[in-house]
C-alpha cells in the first residue's frame, strides 16, 4: 500500500496538469491558424496577450498543447519568434475586419489581432 501511494500522487498532479492546460486554452482569446503546412484555416489556436520589456508578446497556443512565443518588433510592424530555431516572417496589415499581424513561423500560419475584442482586459495597450 505504501509503494502505491507515490504512484497515485503522480497521477492525481498530472490531471490537474492537464486540466489546466484545457481551462486556460478555453479562456484564451480565439486566433486564425493553419498549422502543420495545412493549407486550411482554423479558429482553434488560443492567444495570450502579455508585456515583454515594454514590448507586446504573444503565446500562441496549438490545440495538442503546443505554443509559440511571438514579441511585437520595436516598431511594431512585425511579430518576430521570441525562442526556438525557426525564424518569423510578419507583417501587419490592414482590412475590414481590422489590423492584424499574418505570421509565418515554420510550417504554421497564424492572424493575430492588434487590438484584443471587447471582453479581454488582461491586454496591453499599444
Amino acid at each position: 500500500m505504501i509503494r502505491r501511494a507515490p504512484i497515485l500522487a503522480v497521477l492525481i498532479a498530472l490531471t490537474a496538469c492537464d486540466s489546466g492546460e484545457i481551462d486556460r486554452q478555453e479562456a484564451a482569446e480565439q486566433v486564425w491558424c493553419s498549422l502543420g503546412g495545412s493549407a486550411h484555416f482554423a479558429q482553434e489556436c488560443g492567444l495570450e496577450r502579455v508585456m515583454e520589456e515594454g514590448r507586446p508578446a504573444f503565446v500562441l497556443r496549438h490545440p495538442d498543447g503546443k505554443f509559440r512565443r511571438l514579441v511585437a518588433s520595436a516598431d511594431g510592424q512585425q511579430l518576430l519568434a521570441a525562442d526556438g530555431a525557426d525564424q518569423s516572417q510578419s507583417a501587419r496589415k490592414s482590412g475590414p475586419e481590422g489590423e492584424r499581424w499574418e505570421v509565418i513561423l515554420g510550417d504554421d500560419r497564424y492572424v493575430v489581432p492588434v487590438e484584443a475584442p471587447s471582453g479581454h482586459t488582461d491586454v496591453p495597450q499599444q
